[in-house]
């Protein structure tokens, strides 16, 4: 696929300030076509992905370039080749194979996206989701809460699916903010964090006030 043939490596410390969208925490991204693909540096609880897994190879790092610069990664060595995943857009997930490990790389923002959905392909698709107050690395220090209810978890779907993406905004230091974990039904986990106070799903995804109070029923009343 054209434009999809490079690939290039660079660590990157991402440090909230009133200009960023994201609080303190390090990022392993990649970024092709104008689309940023995000994974964690604290593992997600998914299932890792196999050789199975992977679709037809997209390319490899060849050259050295800045964040936000197509192509752009980090951590990854030259020469790390980059993989479709099999069941899923390129738009939405992309993996990459260093040491024989496998990393799973999600959409985080997307430029042409207009809902939800153009970032992650999750419909119809989801099994279970976890909240829990706070965001990696913190969150994964406390214990999920597990929604039960499958009208709930089709509520949120759909809420995440149909909301408008806009701009990522600046959010305040102490907004309230939640890791929302999407299990899907291959096993697989898509973690991404919710902005309790101005309902921004991370990436520029908004929901409605429902997403709100649902998750809030299932966290219960905050212990500080």
């Amino acid at each position: 696929m054209a434009g999809w043939t490079r690939l290039t490596l660079l660590a990157l410390a991402i440090v909230v300030s009133p200009g960023r969208a994201s609080a303190t925490t390090l990022l392993d991204y990649v970024t092709f076509d104008g689309i940023d693909y995000l994974r964690w540096t604290v593992d997600e609880p998914g299932r890792p992905l196999t050789r199975a897994d992977l679709g037809p190879e997209f390319g490899e790092d060849t050259r050295g370039c800045s964040y936000g610069i197509d192509a752009a990664a980090a951590f990854l060595p030259s020469g790390t080749r980059v993989y479709a995943v099999r069941g899923y857009p390129t738009n939405f997930r992309l993996a990459a194979i260093w040491k024989d490990r496998i990393f799973l790389y999600q959409a985080w923002r997307n430029p042409r996206a207009k809902v939800g959905a153009d970032l992650y392909d999750i419909v119809g698709k989801v099994r279970a989701i976890d909240v829990q107050r706070g965001e990696p690395p913190q969150a994964s220090t406390t214990k999920p809460a597990g929604i039960s209810s499958p009208r709930d978890i089709e509520a949120l779907v759909e809420m995440i699916a149909t909301g408008a993406v806009r701009a990522p905004q600046v959010h305040a230091l102490a907004e309230p903010r939640y890791l929302i974990t999407l299990w899907l039904t291959d096993g697989t986990t898509l973690g991404r964090v919710y902005f309790r106070d101005t309902n921004e799903l991370m990436g520029g995804v908004t929901v409605p006030g429902e997403f709100a109070r649902i998750v809030d029923r299932y966290l219960g009343p905050r212990s500080d």
